[in-house]
């Protein structure tokens, strides 16, 4: 390979057509940290060019080209193997620069800008080639609607038109937007100035930065350099690309060696990883990763048979594609080519796009909206190994093993029980159910209640009861954990469907005996001045009013001075705005005290019991 410094003008003013390879990631620069930076350098440039001085040329980075045979025809073909991101940020300025010429009639300008983002109609063999940049295919629209438009308002009206919005912090038509907006607002500036140049110095200005006052470094592949294994090994130290993007590297490597087409590859099985869904941020712990992160995650956790950490995913995957053949199971049969292993990446994405977006109303919804309380997504490679073997042919069954996982881990969280090595017990419940030749509720029963020890035990209904009525849950749980058990129980106390309420409407999970409750309610006259008997009915009321028995759901929540009011007040508020189902039986209490808490919580376990029930093994039928 051949490494040169070269300028702008000498990149893009030949006839060349610089693709952008079907493995490279698509176009993620944003304003903040990429586009405003690059504009700050180039206005900086234009000051120097307007000043008289002379220009010293503004380095871009380094950007790897491959030269492509093209037997017949006239445009220089060349992959752009790293620096794309780069590339065509700068291609986008370019364009915008030739659209404001267009629009102040300055047909001199316009042409010389032109040259360098769109090659001449009489030396292409291909409509794509007009373009000087071709991007990947998940970009190639977008790119093709800015290059042509002309104009951002002609851009505007041919999104509107096509029911789409531009973001203007990132993607495609957000770089092009913003590079004109500013572009405008320099030449309107200069415009406004006292001792104004005249607007074709401005222009020259411009020319000049463009000409001389920006260079690369080119690094040209030579014949025996591998492209991909240098893309793969130039980005595997850095912090931007997703494992999904070298994972997609390295399966069309594999597939383009076996002979496979390529294109229709990537639109049969790999296109839907790069939109907007599969990229979407999401939290996990304290960090945020993308969602097609935490799917491949999942994904080898279940065919590896192993748990999978975040920054290891990539060098998994590998090892997972190289030695296939050695995990085969009942349930998991392994692909052979690269093209079976994508077919088989987007087959278990289907069931994890069910997860993020279940059937409303739905048995599924119900149980992921309570995960959530639970704090754990290690059980999401079962999920997956169920939904794909039982869905939708079996769904009754899978339904039922929703059932049982969800009085698992209810049960387990109630009774203080940690969920912090869930990993363990699912993935041995997996092989589990590789060795029964069968996925059922009662084998998924069968295990659950073998497990010991405090990491994964089922535990009975004495210790459920005892937690429900005993345990200080408001004071050790976050209110959304609260909140999900007390939704669940106004549900199985007769609520409308099972539906939870999302983050716009959920409701505030209010103590009945409020937790300042020395101004309004009063200790039993009878205890007297026995210090030591009102102590320990202070201790008892202290414990109490955290247990469930005294906690209920409130649309809107109640204001602090009706929070903290006497019964008589606060029992017409409960019944004016709790929630129906939680509150059954308010409205014929005198008062509220110890032993209306107690009897609560004992109505409360009962609907507990019943909602997170106790396996009860029976013999399967076949």
């Amino acid at each position: 390979m051949e490494a040169n410094s070269r300028p702008l003008m000498r990149i893009f003013e030949p006839t060349v057509c610089y693709q952008i390879p079907l493995f490279q990631r698509p176009y993620v620069w944003r304003r903040e940290c990429s586009w405003q930076p690059l504009w700050d350098d180039f206005e900086r440039l234009l000051g120097q060019a307007l000043d008289g001085q002379r220009l010293r040329p503004h380095f871009l980075g380094t950007v790897v080209l491959e030269q492509l045979y093209n037997p017949s025809g006239w445009v220089q073909l060349r992959q752009v193997i790293d620096g794309q991101q780069r590339f065509t940020t700068l291609q986008l300025l370019l364009i915008a620069l030739r659209d404001l010429c267009r629009s102040l009639d300055s047909r001199r300008y316009f042409e010389r800008f032109d040259s360098l983002v769109s090659n001449r109609a009489s030396m292409v063999d291909s409509p794509e080639e007009i373009c000087k940049l071709l991007p990947t295919n998940f970009d190639r629209q977008a790119y093709a609607r800015v290059h042509r438009a002309g104009s951002p308002e002609a851009l505007l009206e041919q999104l509107q038109e096509a029911g789409e919005s531009p973001d203007r912090e990132q993607g495609i038509a957000g770089a092009y937007l913003y590079f004109h907006g500013r572009l405008d607002d320099w030449l309107q500036a200069a415009d406004a100035e006292p001792l104004r140049l005249p607007r074709e110095d401005r222009l020259e200005a411009l020319w000049a930065v463009v000409q001389k006052g920006l260079q690369f470094v080119v690094i040209e592949l030579g014949d025996h350099d591998e492209s991909q294994v240098i893309f793969e090994t130039l980005n595997a130290r850095g912090t931007q690309l997703l494992p999904a993007d070298l994972i997609k590297n390295f399966l069309f490597r594999l597939a383009q060696a076996e002979g496979d087409d390529i294109d229709l590859l990537y639109r049969t099985h790999w296109a839907a990883f790069d939109g907007e869904f599969w990229r979407e941020e999401l939290k996990q712990g304290r960090d945020s990763r993308p969602r097609i992160d935490s799917f491949i995650r999942h994904f080898l956790t279940l065919v590896l048979r192993r748990d999978i950490r975040l920054g290891h995913i990539f060098n998994e995957c590998k090892h997972y594609v190289q030695y296939a053949e050695e995990g085969r199971s009942c349930f998991l049969a392994r692909p052979a080519t690269a093209r079976e292993h994508m077919a088989l990446l987007g087959d278990y994405a289907e069931h994890f796009h069910t997860f993020s977006s279940p059937p409303p109303g739905s048995r599924l919804a119900r149980f992921l909206a309570r995960l959530d309380a639970v704090d754990t997504s290690a059980l999401y490679p079962f999920l997956l190994l169920c939904s794909r073997q039982l869905c939708p042919q079996r769904q009754d069954e899978f339904e039922a093993i929703l059932e049982v996982v969800e009085s698992f881990l209810f049960r387990r969280m109630i009774c203080g029980l940690s969920s912090k090595h869930y990993n363990r017990p699912f993935l041995d419940l997996i092989r589990h159910l590789e060795r029964e030749g069968r996925i059922s509720a009662c084998a998924v029963a069968r295990f659950l209640l073998g497990c010991e020890g405090e990491s994964a035990r089922f535990p009975g209904d004495a210790e459920f009861r005892r937690a429900i009525l005993d345990y200080p849950l408001y004071q050790w749980w976050p209110q959304y954990r609260v909140r999900a058990v007390l939704e669940a129980l106004d549900d199985a106390l007769g609520g409308a469907g099972g539906e939870v309420s999302g983050p716009a409407s959920a409701p505030s999970v209010e103590p009945i005996l409020p937790l300042k409750w020395e101004e309004h309610w009063p200790l039993p006259k009878a205890l007297g001045r026995n210090p030591e008997g009102r102590q320990a009915f202070i201790e008892r009321r202290e414990r109490l009013k955290h247990t469930l028995g005294n906690l209920t759901l409130v649309a809107g929540g109640l204001s602090p001075a009706l929070s903290r009011a006497g019964w008589a007040v606060k029992q017409a508020e409960l019944l004016r705005g709790a929630a129906p189902n939680l509150s059954g039986g308010l409205q014929d209490l005198q008062e509220w005290s110890e032993q209306e808490i107690l009897a609560r919580g004992q109505r409360l376990a009962d609907a507990a019991c019943a909602l997170w029930a106790y396996p009860l093994l029976q013999r399967e039928t076949s």
